[in-house]
């Protein structure tokens, strides 16, 4: 008995390990690494850096492939914008289901849950000009039960 709570106590800690190690990646990568900036200049020469270096691009290619590569660039954003649309209306569409199960009260809070959300989206993909990101706030609805 002892013997497999020493073996799940090592299974959870690289499994808690790996999480946090995906998890810490994924926020540098997205903050740091100038592929996932959302300036398309940025991307465009980060990775007209890394052609021209590896390939020993001549001055008469660069203006060449750096054309291919904003077309590139901009096919990629605009198939990632349908995506997230396609993706929001999924979203919608099959959220609605929970709405017949709920109670007139539930029913309000959800909406102010996917307000909340809806808002705290809106801000990742419109963040503010100022460095400093507002704190997020966690669901805490604010309606008040009357009854039951």
């Amino acid at each position: 008995m002892n013997r497999w709570k020493t073996v799940a106590g090592v299974v959870l800690i690289f499994m808690l390990g790996g999480l946090i190690g995906g998890l810490t990646t994924g926020w540098v990568l997205k903050r740091r690494h100038p592929l996932f900036r959302k300036d398309p200049e940025t991307r465009v020469a980060f990775i007209m850096k890394r052609l021209s270096d590896r390939l020993d691009l001549t001055e008469a290619q660069k203006p060449e492939v750096e054309a291919v590569v904003r077309q590139i660039d901009e096919r990629v954003r605009e198939h990632f914008r349908q995506q997230r649309a396609e993706m929001r209306r999924l979203l919608d569409r099959e959220t609605e289901a929970i709405k017949p199960l709920l109670t007139p009260l539930q029913r309000e809070k959800f909406a102010l849950y996917r307000q909340q959300l809806e808002a705290r989206r809106r801000e990742r993909e419109d963040p503010p000009a100022s460095p400093k990101r507002k704190s997020r706030t966690i669901f805490t609805p604010q309606i008040k039960e009357t009854g039951k």
